[in-house]
C-alpha cells in the first residue's frame, strides 16, 4: 500500500535542474533553436514565392485552390468563371496524366506551367464522386491598382505579423535559456516557445502546403504540454494552488485529445485555449500571495501577456469555427483575420513575458492593463450598439418602404455608434483614472494631505510620509529628504533604501522651494526597474515639491516653537525647584 502511494505521489514543486541535466538540456535547446530559426527563414521564402508565383500562376489558369488543415489540396474555378466548380474538388490528372493523391500546390503550379500547348486539361473529382474535365488556357490576371494594393497589404500584413510573433517567441526563448538554464519553469517555456515559433505562420503555411502536417501535430502536442505545466508552476516552480500538480499526469491525455487527428479541429482548439486560460486564472491565488514590488509587477506583465494573447487566440479559434468547414465560403479578409489574430496572440504572450524578464517599464503594468480593459469595454459596447441599431433600423426601413436597405441600415447604425463612442470613452476612461490613476493623479491627491500633516506632525514624520507617496507614484529604488536646519547645516530627516544623503543611488537632487525660501533637498534614485522616468512621473515629482516644501517649513517652524517653549518650561521648572530646594520634575 505504501509503495502504491509513493508511486502516485505528485511533486509540489519542480526542483532546480542539476548541472549535468542543465548542460544536456541546453545543448538540446540549441539544436531546436537553430532548427526553428531555419524553419522560419525557409518558410518565409516559401511564403513569398507562394504569394508571388504559385498563387498567381494557378489563378492565371482561372483556377482557385485551398489547402486544408490536413494538408489536402482542394481546387475549383475562380468566381465568375464558367464552368463554375466549387473549391472542394481534388485534382486527379493534368493533361490526362495522373497525379499523386497527395499532390502539393507547388507541384500543381509547375505541372500547369510545363503543360505543352496553349491550353491545359485539368481533371477534377468532386466530393460526390463526379468527374469534371476543365480545359483552361493561361491568361494574365487583370486587376485594378486598388485591388493590387489591397492584395499587397494582405500579404505583408500576414507576413509581418507572423514574423513579429516568431521573433518575439525566439527572443524570449533565448533569454530564458541563457539567463536561467537551471530553472525548470524557464526551460519549459524556452522549449515551448521554440516549438511555437516553428508551427505558427509562416511555418504553418509551409508545413501544410508541403503536406507535412505530422510535424505540426508532433510539435503542437509538445509545446502545449510544456506550456500547460509551465503556467501551472509559474514563476518559481511551485504548483499553487496545489491541485495544479495533477496536470503533470492529466495533461498527457488532454494533450492527446487536443492534437489527435480525426477529432473536430475547432473543438480541439477551444478545449486547448480554455484549458490554458483556466490554468492562468488559477494563478490569481499566487499573485495575491506575492509581496508588493518588482516580483509582483513581473507576474502582472507575464499574466497580462498570456491572458491577452490567449484571448486573441480564442477569438481566432471562434472565428475559424464560425467560418465553417467549406473552403469555398471563405473570404480573403476573414482568412486573414484568423491568421492575424492567431499570430498577434502568440506575439503578445511572448512580449508580455519578455517585458517581465528584461524589466522594461514594469511599473506601467497597471496603466497598460486597465487602459486595455477600458478600450476593450468601449469597443464591445460600441460594437453591440452598432449591430443592434443596424438590425433595428433595417426593420424600420422594411416597415416604411417595404424593402430592405442594407446600406441605409449600416450607415444609420454607424452614426449612432459614433454618437455614443465619445461619451462612452469618457465615462469608462474617467472611471479607470479615478480608480487606477497615474503618478500625477496620486501626487495631486496627496498634496492636500501634506498641508494638514504640516500642521500636526513633526518634520521627520512629514518627510517619511512624503517619501511613501513618492515611492507609490514613481517607484524610485532609493529616496531621501534632507532638511536645512541652518544656512550651513543640513539634516537627513527621512530615507527609504538609502543609508545617507551621499548614497550613490541618489542620483537626482531637487531643491525644496516654497513661496518663501529653500527648505531642503529631495534626493531620489533611478526607477526600481532600471528605466528612466517618463514625462508624467517627472511632472508628478515636480508637482509635489512646492507642497512638500511648504509642509516641511510649517512643521519645522511649529516644531521649533514647540521645542523652544518646552525648553523654557523646563528652565522655569528648574528655577522653581531651586527656589523650593528640591529636584525639578520633568515637564
Amino acid at each position: 500500500m505504501a509503495d502504491a502511494k509513493s508511486m502516485i505521489r505528485l511533486p509540489r514543486q519542480l526542483q532546480a535542474l542539476p548541472a549535468g541535466w542543465a548542460t544536456w538540456l541546453r545543448a538540446l535547446w540549441v539544436v531546436m533553436f537553430a532548427l526553428s530559426i531555419l524553419t522560419v527563414v525557409v518558410s518565409t521564402l516559401y511564403a513569398v514565392r507562394a504569394s508571388y508565383w504559385v498563387q498567381p500562376v494557378i489563378q492565371e489558369f482561372k483556377l482557385d485552390f485551398e489547402v486544408t488543415t490536413d494538408g489536402e489540396l482542394l481546387v475549383g474555378t475562380l468566381p465568375g468563371r464558367a464552368p463554375a466548380v466549387p473549391v472542394t474538388a481534388k485534382v486527379i490528372a493534368v493533361d490526362d496524366k495522373a497525379v499523386p493523391a497527395d499532390l502539393r500546390v507547388v507541384d500543381l503550379a509547375e505541372r500547369l506551367v510545363a503543360a505543352p500547348g496553349p491550353s491545359v486539361k485539368v481533371t477534377l473529382r468532386q466530393p460526390d464522386g463526379r468527374t469534371v474535365v476543365l480545359t483552361q488556357s493561361r491568361r494574365a490576371i487583370e486587376a485594378t491598382p486598388a485591388a493590387i494594393r489591397e492584395r499587397e497589404v494582405r500579404i505583408w500584413a500576414r507576413l509581418v505579423t507572423g514574423l513579429l510573433a516568431c521573433s518575439a517567441l525566439l527572443v524570449c526563448s533565448l533569454l530564458l535559456a541563457l539567463r536561467r538554464p537551471t530553472d525548470p519553469v524557464a526551460m519549459l517555456l524556452a522549449f515551448a516557445f521554440v516549438g511555437m515559433a516553428a508551427t505558427i505562420d509562416p511555418p504553418l503555411q509551409f508545413w501544410l502546403w508541403t503536406d507535412r502536417g505530422i510535424v505540426l501535430d508532433v510539435l503542437g502536442a509538445g509545446y502545449f504540454y510544456l506550456l500547460l505545466i509551465a503556467l501551472a508552476a509559474f514563476p518559481d516552480g511551485v504548483f499553487a494552488p496545489r491541485f495544479l500538480r495533477w496536470l503533470v499526469p492529466l495533461g498527457i491525455p488532454l494533450t492527446i485529445l487536443v492534437n489527435i487527428p480525426g477529432v473536430d479541429e475547432d473543438l480541439q482548439g477551444l478545449i486547448a485555449v480554455v484549458a490554458l486560460l483556466a490554468v492562468l486564472a488559477a494563478q490569481m491565488v499566487r499573485f495575491r500571495q506575492a509581496p508588493t514590488g518588482i516580483v509582483r509587477q513581473q507576474i502582472k506583465w507575464a499574466g497580462f501577456g498570456f491572458a491577452a494573447g490567449l484571448s486573441l487566440i480564442l477569438a481566432a479559434v471562434v472565428l475559424a469555427a464560425w467560418m465553417g468547414d467549406d473552403p469555398s465560403t471563405y473570404t480573403p479578409l476573414l482568412s486573414l483575420a484568423v491568421l492575424l489574430l492567431f499570430s498577434s496572440g502568440m506575439a503578445v504572450m511572448a512580449l508580455g513575458l519578455l517585458v517581465a524578464l528584461i524589466r522594461f517599464r514594469l511599473w506601467e503594468a497597471d496603466t497598460v492593463i486597465t487602459r486595455s480593459a477600458a478600450y476593450a469595454v468601449v469597443t464591445l459596447i460600441v460594437g453591440v450598439v452598432w449591430a443592434a441599431s443596424s438590425d433595428l433600423v433595417k426593420l424600420v426601413i422594411v416597415q416604411l418602404i417595404g424593402r430592405e436597405s442594407e446600406t441605409g441600415a449600416t450607415t444609420v447604425g454607424a452614426i449612432i455608434a459614433a454618437g455614443i463612442f465619445s461619451p462612452t470613452q469618457s465615462l469608462v476612461l474617467g472611471w479607470t483614472r479615478r480608480h487606477f490613476g497615474g503618478p500625477l493623479d496620486k501626487i495631486r491627491d496627496a498634496a492636500k494631505r501634506l498641508k494638514s500633516w504640516g500642521l500636526t506632525e513633526a518634520p521627520e514624520e512629514v518627510a517619511t510620509r512624503a517619501l511613501a507617496i513618492i515611492d507609490e507614484a514613481v517607484h524610485p529604488d532609493a529616496s531621501a529628504i534632507v532638511l536645512a536646519t541652518t544656512a550651513a547645516d543640513q539634516q537627513l530627516v527621512a530615507a527609504r533604501a538609502a543609508t545617507s544623503a551621499g548614497d550613490p543611488r541618489l542620483v537626482e537632487r531637487l531643491t525644496l522651494l516654497d513661496a518663501d525660501t529653500s527648505v531642503g533637498t529631495l534626493l531620489i534614485g533611478r526607477r526600481s526597474d532600471g528605466n528612466r522616468y517618463n514625462r508624467h512621473e517627472l511632472a508628478a515629482i515636480r508637482e509635489i515639491v512646492p507642497s512638500l516644501a511648504e509642509a516641511l517649513r510649517v512643521a519645522r517652524g511649529r516644531f521649533s516653537r514647540e521645542t523652544m517653549l518646552q525648553q523654557r518650561m523646563d528652565e522655569m521648572a528648574a528655577k522653581l525647584a531651586q527656589l523650593e530646594g528640591r529636584t525639578p520634575k520633568p515637564a
